[in-house]
């Protein structure tokens, strides 16, 4: 007897981390024990039945100019690296850069 299934295709996520904001937003809002956060298993307790995670991002920058805080970094970053987080390094940026907004009918442009 033949019969057919029909198994609900399930939703691909993945899950793009801001690693400088999420931590300054943790230590704001006063989480001091969520500084060392096991992204991987937040994730995955909010990841539905009907979603499959495919992956996770996280953005980030190096801690520089002390070397107390590049080691305790160092150390998340290889925790977050050995459950399988894809770690992608920007810069920090100190300076304001500040943008103006050129309209021209039918297109948006950022000046500098």
């Amino acid at each position: 007897m033949n019969s057919t299934y029909n198994i609900p295709k399930k939703e691909r996520v993945i899950v793009y981390g801001d690693g400088f904001n999420m931590y300054f937003g943790i230590l704001e809002a006063g989480y001091l024990n969520c500084k060392w956060l096991d992204i991987s298993r937040l994730v995955n307790n909010l990841i539905q039945v009907s979603q499959e995670l495919i992956e996770i991002k996280y953005f980030t920058s190096r801690v520089s100019n002390n070397p107390d805080k590049q080691k305790r970094q160092t150390t998340y970053i290889e925790a977050l690296e050995s459950v399988g987080i894809k770690i992608y390094y920007g810069h920090y940026q100190r300076d304001a850069t500040e943008c103006k907004l050129v309209v021209i009918p039918g297109q948006l442009f950022m000046k500098r």
